[in-house]
């Protein structure tokens, strides 16, 4: 779950715990004022019923939430284009445009249809870079979908490709 909240306050500490859980100290600010924002964001903040232990519960089941990520399809070369517009409009059952999309500017991956895509794309014949950048999305940010879009932004740190 990712919540963002503007908070005006004297002083805010973050202390991070295990399992992804993070303990926030906030001076200035009233606890009523959060908890009511964080309910119109569609979440539900309470009070536990130990002192100083807050909950947050999310209405929607985690595996209802997709994390996606869009950047250029400059990061992909010429052939993988070409390959990705091809697998992207099979029209076979259990073919790859079942996880390849074509969406006009670029193509949507759908990392969560393959136990390893990064191997999957690689029998398929993308290039290295190509394949680079998915894995490193999927480690780094936790993304089940990558859409690459011909007006996606330019990720530093990635290769680029001028065609």
């Amino acid at each position: 779950m990712k919540l963002s909240l503007t908070v005006e306050a004297d002083t805010v500490t973050i202390l991070a715990l295990n399992m992804g859980r993070i303990a926030v100290d906030i001076d200035g600010s009233e606890l009523a004022n959060l908890i009511d924002v964080v309910n119109q964001n569609g979440y539900s903040l309470r009070v536990a019923d130990e002192p100083g232990k807050l909950i947050v519960e999310d209405p929607l089941p985690p595996v209802a939430r997709l994390n996606g990520i869009q950047c250029s399809t400059a990061h992909i070369t010429e052939a993988d284009n070409t390959l990705l517009f091809t697998l992207s409009h099979q029209n076979e059952d259990f073919g790859d445009s079942e996880w390849i999309s074509y969406t006009g500017s670029g193509y949507l991956l759908r990392l969560g249809a393959w136990s390893f895509p990064v191997l999957r794309l690689k029998r398929l014949g993308l290039s290295k870079a190509c394949r680079r950048l998915v894995v490193t999305l999927m480690r780094r940010y936790a993304a089940g979908i990558v859409h690459l879009d011909a007006f996606g932004e330019i990720l530093p740190g990635f290769a680029t490709f001028d065609w």
